[in-house]
Protein backbone atom coordinates (compact mmCIF):
# COMPACT_ATOMS: atom_id res chain seq x y z
CA UNK A 1 0.00 0.00 0.00
CA UNK A 2 1.41 3.34 -1.20
CA UNK A 3 2.33 5.85 2.06
CA UNK A 4 0.60 9.21 1.38
CA UNK A 5 3.20 11.09 2.94
CA UNK A 6 6.20 10.72 5.19
CA UNK A 7 4.95 13.13 7.82
CA UNK A 8 3.89 10.63 10.30
CA UNK A 9 3.18 13.30 13.17
CA UNK A 10 2.58 16.73 13.50
CA UNK A 11 2.05 18.88 16.78
CA UNK A 12 2.62 21.60 18.86
CA UNK A 13 5.05 22.52 21.75
CA UNK A 14 5.69 24.78 24.38
CA UNK A 15 8.88 26.44 24.97
CA UNK A 16 9.12 27.98 28.39
CA UNK A 17 12.28 27.68 29.60
CA UNK A 18 10.80 27.42 33.18
CA UNK A 19 10.07 23.77 32.28
CA UNK A 20 13.59 22.64 32.32
CA UNK A 21 14.10 21.60 35.95
CA UNK A 22 17.82 23.13 36.01
CA UNK A 23 16.03 26.59 34.45
CA UNK A 24 13.12 26.89 36.50
CA UNK A 25 13.92 24.48 39.85
CA UNK A 26 10.72 24.58 41.95
CA UNK A 27 9.10 27.01 39.79
CA UNK A 28 8.85 24.19 36.88
CA UNK A 29 6.33 22.50 38.97
CA UNK A 30 3.83 25.44 38.22
CA UNK A 31 3.76 23.89 34.70
CA UNK A 32 3.82 20.35 35.52
CA UNK A 33 0.67 19.99 32.73
CA UNK A 34 2.99 20.94 29.73
CA UNK A 35 5.89 18.53 31.19
CA UNK A 36 3.19 15.57 31.33
CA UNK A 37 2.40 16.71 27.64
CA UNK A 38 5.88 16.84 26.61
CA UNK A 39 6.25 13.15 28.00
CA UNK A 40 2.84 12.15 25.82
CA UNK A 41 3.86 14.19 22.69
CA UNK A 42 6.95 11.75 22.51
CA UNK A 43 5.50 9.16 23.42
CA UNK A 44 3.50 9.79 20.16
CA UNK A 45 6.28 10.56 17.90
CA UNK A 46 8.02 7.38 19.18
CA UNK A 47 5.14 5.16 17.95
CA UNK A 48 4.88 7.12 14.80
CA UNK A 49 8.17 5.44 14.23
CA UNK A 50 9.53 9.29 12.92
CA UNK A 51 13.21 8.71 12.55
CA UNK A 52 13.58 12.77 11.82
CA UNK A 53 12.56 15.96 13.23
CA UNK A 54 11.45 18.76 11.63
CA UNK A 55 11.13 21.35 13.81
CA UNK A 56 9.98 25.51 13.30
CA UNK A 57 10.56 27.46 16.07
CA UNK A 58 9.24 31.69 16.25
CA UNK A 59 12.49 32.52 18.35
CA UNK A 60 15.17 31.80 15.58
CA UNK A 61 17.06 34.44 14.09
CA UNK A 62 14.94 36.29 11.81
CA UNK A 63 15.31 37.46 8.40
CA UNK A 64 12.91 39.82 6.46
CA UNK A 65 12.73 37.52 3.09
CA UNK A 66 14.14 34.34 3.63
CA UNK A 67 13.73 31.47 6.15
CA UNK A 68 16.55 30.43 8.68
CA UNK A 69 17.79 26.61 9.25
CA UNK A 70 20.72 25.65 11.84
CA UNK A 71 23.15 23.69 9.37
CA UNK A 72 26.09 22.13 11.24
CA UNK A 73 26.38 18.66 11.19
CA UNK A 74 25.83 19.19 15.12
CA UNK A 75 23.48 21.07 16.65
CA UNK A 76 24.36 22.64 19.83
CA UNK A 77 22.38 24.32 22.43
CA UNK A 78 22.49 24.86 26.09
CA UNK A 79 20.51 27.19 28.88
CA UNK A 80 23.59 29.45 29.47
CA UNK A 81 20.83 32.38 29.20
CA UNK A 82 18.61 31.24 31.43
CA UNK A 83 21.00 30.68 34.60
CA UNK A 84 22.02 26.78 33.54
CA UNK A 85 25.39 26.91 31.88
CA UNK A 86 25.77 23.24 32.31
CA UNK A 87 22.61 22.42 30.96
CA UNK A 88 23.56 21.62 27.38
CA UNK A 89 22.94 19.00 24.10
CA UNK A 90 23.71 18.53 20.91
CA UNK A 91 21.68 16.58 18.29
CA UNK A 92 22.51 15.01 14.79
CA UNK A 93 21.45 17.45 11.51
CA UNK A 94 19.37 15.44 9.23
CA UNK A 95 22.05 17.24 6.50
CA UNK A 96 20.15 15.15 3.63
CA UNK A 97 16.51 16.56 4.60
CA UNK A 98 17.93 19.82 5.11
CA UNK A 99 19.29 20.07 1.42
CA UNK A 100 16.57 18.97 -0.22
CA UNK A 101 14.30 21.61 1.54
CA UNK A 102 16.80 23.89 0.59
CA UNK A 103 16.51 23.18 -3.44
CA UNK A 104 12.77 22.28 -3.32
CA UNK A 105 12.01 25.94 -1.59
CA UNK A 106 14.18 27.31 -3.78
CA UNK A 107 12.10 26.20 -6.74
CA UNK A 108 9.01 27.86 -5.71
CA UNK A 109 11.02 30.71 -4.87
CA UNK A 110 11.99 31.04 -1.47
CA UNK A 111 15.69 31.25 0.00
CA UNK A 112 16.45 29.43 3.51
CA UNK A 113 20.04 30.64 4.75
CA UNK A 114 21.96 28.54 7.77
CA UNK A 115 23.37 30.21 10.51
CA UNK A 116 26.05 28.52 10.85
CA UNK A 117 27.54 27.79 14.54
CA UNK A 118 24.59 29.60 16.27
CA UNK A 119 23.11 28.13 19.28
CA UNK A 120 19.80 27.05 19.21
CA UNK A 121 17.19 29.38 19.69
CA UNK A 122 15.21 28.60 23.34
CA UNK A 123 11.92 27.65 21.22
CA UNK A 124 14.43 25.10 19.61
CA UNK A 125 15.87 23.79 22.36
CA UNK A 126 13.24 23.84 24.84
CA UNK A 127 11.19 20.94 23.25
CA UNK A 128 14.09 19.21 21.94
CA UNK A 129 15.20 19.04 25.21
CA UNK A 130 12.29 16.95 26.62
CA UNK A 131 11.85 15.23 23.24
CA UNK A 132 15.29 13.97 24.44
CA UNK A 133 14.70 13.82 28.37
CA UNK A 134 11.29 11.34 27.33
CA UNK A 135 13.39 8.80 24.92
CA UNK A 136 13.05 9.92 21.33
CA UNK A 137 15.85 9.04 19.59
CA UNK A 138 17.09 11.20 15.58
CA UNK A 139 17.94 13.52 13.32
CA UNK A 140 17.33 17.09 13.17
CA UNK A 141 16.24 19.85 10.82
CA UNK A 142 15.36 23.32 12.52
CA UNK A 143 14.28 25.82 10.55
CA UNK A 144 12.81 29.73 11.42
CA UNK A 145 10.18 31.79 9.48
CA UNK A 146 10.52 35.11 7.96
CA UNK A 147 9.03 38.19 7.72
CA UNK A 148 6.99 37.12 4.67
CA UNK A 149 3.41 37.09 4.35
CA UNK A 150 0.84 34.17 5.63
CA UNK A 151 0.26 33.14 1.99
CA UNK A 152 4.20 32.66 1.59
CA UNK A 153 4.55 30.57 5.00
CA UNK A 154 2.15 28.13 3.67
CA UNK A 155 3.36 27.88 0.34
CA UNK A 156 6.68 27.36 2.21
CA UNK A 157 5.03 24.74 4.27
CA UNK A 158 3.82 22.75 1.17
CA UNK A 159 7.49 22.78 -0.10
CA UNK A 160 8.40 20.91 3.33
CA UNK A 161 5.84 18.59 2.77
CA UNK A 162 7.47 17.91 -1.08
CA UNK A 163 10.71 17.65 0.28
CA UNK A 164 10.01 14.96 3.06
CA UNK A 165 7.83 13.32 0.75
CA UNK A 166 11.02 12.87 -1.41
CA UNK A 167 13.73 12.19 1.08
CA UNK A 168 10.64 9.42 2.19
CA UNK A 169 12.16 8.83 5.86
CA UNK A 170 9.52 8.99 8.23
CA UNK A 171 9.03 12.50 9.74
CA UNK A 172 7.77 14.74 12.28
CA UNK A 173 6.62 18.18 11.85
CA UNK A 174 6.99 20.21 15.21
CA UNK A 175 6.02 24.10 15.32
CA UNK A 176 6.85 25.75 18.74
CA UNK A 177 4.88 27.97 20.30
CA UNK A 178 3.59 29.62 23.61
CA UNK A 179 -0.08 31.72 22.16
CA UNK A 180 -0.08 34.96 24.01
CA UNK A 181 2.35 34.91 26.40
CA UNK A 182 0.21 37.51 27.54
CA UNK A 183 -2.22 35.84 29.97
CA UNK A 184 -0.63 36.63 33.81
CA UNK A 185 0.35 39.76 35.44
CA UNK A 186 3.78 38.97 35.63
CA UNK A 187 4.08 37.89 32.29
CA UNK A 188 7.87 38.89 30.63
CA UNK A 189 5.50 40.57 27.65
CA UNK A 190 3.08 42.21 30.03
CA UNK A 191 -0.79 41.50 31.09
CA UNK A 192 -3.19 41.58 28.57
CA UNK A 193 -6.97 40.88 30.08
CA UNK A 194 -8.06 40.16 26.21
CA UNK A 195 -4.98 37.56 25.58
CA UNK A 196 -7.12 34.57 26.08
CA UNK A 197 -9.37 35.44 23.15
CA UNK A 198 -6.42 35.59 20.92
CA UNK A 199 -5.14 32.11 22.76
CA UNK A 200 -8.51 30.81 21.68
CA UNK A 201 -8.81 31.67 18.27
CA UNK A 202 -5.65 29.78 17.50
CA UNK A 203 -6.79 27.08 18.87
CA UNK A 204 -10.13 26.85 17.31
CA UNK A 205 -8.47 27.43 14.36
CA UNK A 206 -6.27 24.43 14.69
CA UNK A 207 -9.33 22.29 16.02
CA UNK A 208 -11.05 23.50 12.76
CA UNK A 209 -7.55 22.54 10.66
CA UNK A 210 -8.52 26.49 9.40
CA UNK A 211 -4.60 27.99 9.03
CA UNK A 212 -6.16 31.23 7.39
Amino acid sequence: MAIESAIVFSGIAPHPPIMVREVGREASEEVRASIDAMAELTRRIIACGAETMLLISPHAPLEARAFVAYDTPKLRGSFANFRAPDTRLEFPLDDVLLETIVRTTAAQGYEVIGLGDTPLDHGTFVPLYFLNQFGWQGRIVALGYSYLGNEDHLKFGASLKTAADSVGRPLALVASGDLSHRLKPDAPAGYNPAAWRFDEAVVTAIDENAPR
